[in-house]
């Protein structure tokens, strides 16, 4: 984790991922500015969060679900460009339980 953008770092170290039951899921190592958060128990039912080229504390998110057997096979279910920590907040509360 140490080489992901401090924006990613300190929106992970706000969500207290444990007590939520959700965990880090890096599809992304190699984009600084991206991470997966998934639900622990199911960790292909994920929201995809980017801080590329956002303002401070803006995010872009992908919500996705599994759609086959694969690794790779995802479904994107929901998007969103630009919002604030509360609205991405409120998109995981709902995506991920």
């Amino acid at each position: 984790m140490m080489d992901k953008d401090d924006r990613i770092i300190r929106l992970l170290g706000s969500l207290d991922l444990q007590r939520r039951g959700w965990s880090i899921v890096d599809h992304w190592e190699g984009d600084t500015c991206a991470i997966g958060i998934a639900r622990a128990s199911e960790l292909r039912r994920l929201v995809y969060v980017s801080t590329f080229d956002k303002e401070c504390d803006k995010y872009d998110y992908e919500c996705e679900l599994a759609s086959g057997p694969a690794a790779t096979d995802y479904a994107t279910t929901g998007r969103g460009e630009g919002v604030t920590y509360d609205e991405l907040l409120e998109v995981l509360i709902k995506h991920l339980g």
